[in-house]
């Protein structure tokens, strides 16, 4: 008998699967045949917008990623294969009002130039999201999905599936596509892994649909990443069923493991690549030139932004305060019964033997403050390792909403990590304009950075004592302290830096750099800082 009542129950459930899949299969073909897709194996679209790039390089969360511009945009997709093909003027130009250049990743404000890219069957997940996001390539691919399923949820049936592409993980990577009552998609969900946000989710809305020759269109795309602005396109004109252009020259391509923006931030990459190996295949040479071994502004990065962590050593400073040398540099600062530690960089790899050295060079006392200097990924990857080992996490007040959400988020698609294998929760201490860490051995003092539009987030930490400013980024030494040829956004971002130090009142005489400065491990001084933005001390 129980073996009859399991029998039926399994095909009950059977039926119930099977019966989904067909509500899918007639919500996906009323959709396809509403949107007059019928009959659309090719499309063309023109239009113009903002690209993200740099994925983990956040700019704030009003602002989002940071984002080229995009002119004279044209992006033909093959609906069939799954590819596409784009060319459009691309610039990243700095900020008109103060001359610093939004957003991070290492890049350099750019001039206005052609840039061709492909995206082929193959590539890394993140790498296609240009083309599966799309609401007829959605739509073909749930049509040929043989476990797609719907629900209703308000105005919407929300159709997904899981498709063959895995994680790293080993588990598949899922579309979700929402069809409202007129049967036309509004939006379209994915989720990529990401080192320290998790599952992250990435949704691109469509919206002001119109008829083109009998097919509807939006035109206006909008994409965002873990609900931080992406892409932000307007589309000007449509051709379906155009004959499939010329391929790019060669060199210039968007697809591989990495994508558009080198994958996610640390380890996880979009295919699990990370960030180091240069940039994608056709990006800009200021984007290339800072993602292998060089530290935003030119000076040397010491290991690169995903690659293999670099020999661990550290440096006395003073007193109970220690330099942890490597790829990235961090530094321990000894109190009466515990470590601050400045700086949790890269990823697992990269933090793990800083904290190692950090309690070797100060032993029988915990890690109990990291102080993050930004968010950016290879500034923040370490956190959750930090965080594993019992430190809470001292960090901008204005990544509160961010930090809770993406420490807590799930972690499908990743291998778990030191800190998901502990079941640890995180703890953090926020900074508004100034917080300070005293006792009767040492002081922290960690002060907000105004204006830095590189990472509006961004503190540096400061020891009244020893005079020692710690920042990352602001300031990256180059090799000569003298005012470059060809001063650009990071030259107005030093000499923002040096004037919010004034402002603050910081007595220092040292600044110690989380990138190494150029000509290897030495004193920076503030009379490098002076010299570099053309003052004399």
């Amino acid at each position: 008998m129980f073996r009859k009542c399991m029998a039926g129950l399994s095909l009950l459930a059977l039926l119930t699967l099977t019966a989904a899949a067909q509500d899918a299969k007639t919500v996906v073909a009323n959709a396809t045949k509403a949107m007059g897709y019928d009959k659309l194996n090719t499309i063309e679209y023109d239009g113009s917008g903002f690209e993200g790039t740099a994925m983990g390089q956040l700019q704030s969360v009003a602002k989002g990623w940071p984002k080229f511009t995009a002119k004279n945009l044209v992006r033909y997709v093959d609906i069939n294969a799954g590819t596409g093909q784009q060319s459009s003027l691309r610039s990243r130009p700095a900020d008109p009002a103060t001359g610093l250049l939004p957003g991070g990743g290492g890049l350099d404000a750019t001039n206005e130039a052609q840039q061709n890219s492909a995206i082929a069957a193959n590539a890394g997940w993140n790498a296609r999201l240009d083309v599966v996001l799309l609401p007829p390539v959605f739509l073909k691919m749930a049509a040929a999905a043989g476990n797609a399923t719907v629900k209703s949820q308000g105005k919407y049936k929300v159709v997904s599936f899981p498709v063959e592409q895995k994680a790293p993980s080993g588990a598949s990577y899922m579309l979700a596509g929402y069809i409202n009552n007129e049967n036309f998609v509004e939006r379209v969900e994915t989720l990529l892994e990401d080192n320290l946000i998790g599952d992250m989710v990435v949704e691109q809305s469509y919206s002001g649909y119109k008829d083109f020759a009998g097919v509807k269109f939006p035109t206006t795309i909008d994409q965002r990443r873990a609900g931080l602005s992406w892409t932000e396109l307007t589309i000007t004109d449509v051709k379906p069923n155009p004959p499939a252009p010329p391929p790019p020259p060669a060199g210039g391509g968007r697809g591989g493991g990495g994508g558009r923006g080198g994958g996610a931030p640390g380890d996880g990459g979009g295919g699990g690549g990370g960030r180091g190996g240069g940039a994608p295949v056709g990006a800009p040479a200021a984007e290339a030139g800072q993602r292998g071994g060089g530290a935003p502004g030119g000076a040397p990065g010491g290991g690169g932004r995903g690659g293999g962590a670099a020999a661990v050593g550290n440096r006395k400073l003073a007193e109970g305060v220690y330099l942890i040398t490597g790829g990235y540099r961090s530094v321990a600062v000894e109190f009466k019964d515990h470590i601050v530690l400045v700086e949790a960089p890269q990823n697992e790899a990269t933090t793990t033997p800083i904290l190692a050295e950090a309690k070797k060079v100060i032993p029988n006392k915990p890690i109990k403050y990291v102080i993050n200097t930004h968010t950016h990924s290879d500034h923040s990857g370490g956190m959750r390792t930090a965080v594993a080992d019992g430190a809470i996490i001292v960090t901008s007040e204005m990544n509160k909403p961010l930090f809770e959400k993406w420490f807590t988020n799930p972690r499908t698609l990743l291998v778990p990590d030191t800190l998901a294998k502990s079941g640890k929760k995180a703890k953090f201490d926020y900074v508004g304009d100034k917080k300070v860490f005293k006792d009767d051995t040492h002081t922290v003092e960690v002060y907000h950075i105004k204006g830095a539009l590189h990472a509006e987030d961004m503190v540096v930490a400061y020891l009244p004592k020893e005079k020692i400013v710690v920042e990352a980024d602001a300031f990256n030494p180059p090799a000569n302290a003298a005012p470059p040829a060809n001063p650009g956004a990071q030259f107005v971002f030093w000499k923002l830096f040096a004037s919010e130090l004034d402002r603050l009142k910081l007595d220092y005489t040292t600044i110690i750099s989380v990138h190494a400065p150029g000509g290897g491990d030495r004193d920076v001084t503030k009379a490098d800082l002076m010299r570099s933005i053309g003052k004399a001390d």
